[in-house]
């Protein structure tokens, strides 16, 4: 369900997060050339009355260490822009080459390149690459709006950074077997078989889009390595949305493949998916084949097919995929996404096993609304061999799925899709689920929908409730009551209660700029609790719990259970 390939013509095969705010190098001397359309290639390019005119110039001049390549903001220039040892022939993080707009606006680069591999703008082995300020259009078939790769060494490219830019449009081209194609493109997987690896790369407050829902335009950010090739990758800011994506797409708006030391945070992420007719895709955000995987303040949300749900799985909120290792989603806000808002794909790729992963303090709200996954959290498709921790999550749904095309109502937890014991350490301790949702019996779907009988995770201190319940199936027993559930032994101090929600099911879409910095909350205040709610000083202590809650706020001892923890 979840084997993702690259694409089939292509051969060959956990550093420190980058946090804070985008940091700059000190920029030596170095040359700026401007260019305008009122320009001429016969000029010097040293000056805006000497500035070049076309793309074709930019492309076949060779540039001093720490350049700046400069186009007139508010104008457009057609063509594609390359950038490599040919043209760049010494470079430094240190000391960044350059492509930004002057004036007044962002200048506009739309795209002529045709190809499987082609791109708006290419940076391969450009060491310290900087792009900043401009406007990226797909203006025919160009695969991909930036590419990053280094196609020449074993040493990696370093310092690689898309800011403030705008980028819309590009997808796999019509016809290929290729999978590439995207706004942003990091490969660490590169296309003529020397698999360069890259490090510290930094995608922020760019917008990554299409031109409707049902667009054909494909992922915003597709990060794919050569092994765990791609180190220190920082994604923030940005808002990424309309992205209808191929049927047959695998990925994600966001896909971390790779990547060994990420940041993805304070993104919102939106309408994504809406041509998708195959399993294996596609998701808001996704990592797989990767390490220290951080997901935290973002927002994602339908995540759909569109017009309606007609086949195949997936759609999921955030998914820590196969061969995900010490990972964690932390604070993000789920949110009527057709499949499950927080997904955990646990198979071993190659030799990654999948785990330690962490999954805490986040909100999903009315996700699975086509029952895509069959459940709000998902953990498919066996027992993790690996750690796997989920504290601190509320889980909310009051969808009616009677008139969805596959019949039943959502399970807070969906276990499938074999027997198994989760590995040591495993637990799901205070957690909300409030189901309110129901099929077309009247009833909600199961709070727990572990058929095959999986073992070996410590339940603690989760509250549950709703009315007409579907109960809680654990192996081949469905305890109707939470009596019999608590009669059972599986879980030590659970909680029945109505957790007196602010306003349950009004979460709605926040209202927030990523590029401040502060991700969605306090949104939703929906599902911070009331006093009197049972759920308030109710849970148990998680060693290495971060400290605060969705919120923000410290976290007692007890906690409360669910995201409002403090």
């Amino acid at each position: 369900m979840r084997t993702r390939w690259f694409a089939a013509a292509l051969t060959g095969t956990v550093g420190a997060l980058l946090a804070g705010s985008l940091t700059l190098p000190a920029q030596a001397a170095g040359a700026t050339y401007y260019v305008s359309p009122t320009g001429s290639d016969s000029n010097s390019g040293l000056s805006p009355t000497e500035a070049w005119k076309t793309v074709a110039k930019v492309n076949s001049s060779t540039y001093p260490q720490g350049s700046l390549i400069s186009f007139e903001g508010g104008a457009t220039f057609t063509g594609c822009l390359v950038f490599n040892a040919t043209n760049v022939p010494v470079s430094a993080p240190s000391v960044p080459f350059r492509v930004a707009s002057y004036g007044t606006g962002k200048a506009t680069i739309s795209s002529n390149c045709t190809g499987d591999y082609s791109a708006a703008v290419t940076a391969d082995a450009v060491n310290g690459f900087q792009l900043n300020n401009v406007k990226l259009v797909n203006g025919g078939t160009t695969a991909a709006g930036v590419l990053l790769q280094n196609q020449t060494s074993s040493t990696a490219t370093s310092g690689l950074q898309i800011n403030n830019a705008d980028i819309s449009g590009f997808a796999t081209p019509s016809g290929s077997s290729s999978t590439f194609g995207g706004q942003i493109m990091v490969l660490g997987y590169a296309v003529n078989g020397n698999s360069g690896p890259l490090n510290d790369v930094q995608i922020v407050n760019n917008k990554l889009y299409g031109a409707g829902v049902t667009s054909n335009a494909g992922p915003g950010v597709y990060g794919w390595g050569s092994g765990v090739n791609i180190s220190n990758v920082r994604v923030e800011g940005n808002t990424v949305y309309n992205l209808g994506m191929a049927p047959n797409s695998t990925g994600a708006a966001i896909t971390a493949n790779g990547w060994n030391g990420a940041l993805i945070q304070r993104n919102i992420v939106h309408d994504i998916g809406a041509n998708v007719t195959s399993c294996g895709g596609t998701s808001g955000i996704m990592s797989y084949t990767s390490n220290n995987i951080t997901i935290r303040n973002n927002e994602v949300y339908k995540v759909q097919p569109v017009p309606a749900y007609t086949a195949a799985c997936d759609w999921d909120g955030i998914d820590l995929d196969g061969g995900t290792t010490n990972s964690l989603v932390e604070y993000n806000y789920t949110h009527d996404n057709a499949g499950s808002g927080l997904l955990a794909y646990t198979s071993t790729v190659g030799s990654r096993v999948w785990g330690p992963n962490t999954y805490r303090y986040n909100i999903s709200q009315n996700d699975d609304w086509a029952l895509a996954q069959g459940g709000l959290m998902d953990v498919v498709p066996a027992a993790p061999k690996n750690a796997l921790s989920i504290y601190g999550n509320t889980f909310f749904s009051n969808k009616d799925q009677s008139a969805n095309k596959k019949q039943g109502a959502s399970a807070c937890f969906n276990f499938g899709y074999s027997t198994g014991v989760w590995a040591a350490g495993s637990q799901i301790k205070d957690n909300i689920c409030y189901l309110a949702n129901r099929n077309s019996f009247g009833k909600t779907g199961q709070l727990y929908y572990n058929p095959y009988n999986q073992t070996g995770m410590t339940l603690a201190n989760n509250l549950y409730y709703g009315t007409n319940t579907g109960g809680w199936r654990w192996g081949g027993t469905t305890y109707a009551t939470f009596a019999a559930w608590q009669a059972a032994g599986v879980e030590t101090a659970a909680v029945w209660g109505d957790p007196l929600f602010t306003s349950p099911g009004g979460g709605g879409t926040c209202t927030w700029s990523p590029p401040s910095g502060t991700g969605p909350q306090p949104c939703p205040q929906a599902y911070t609790l009331k006093p009197g709610s049972p759920a308030i000083g109710a849970g148990t202590p998680v060693s290495g719990n971060s400290g605060v809650d969705y919120y923000g706020s410290p976290i007692p001892n007890p906690p409360n259970i669910g995201a409002d923890a403090g």
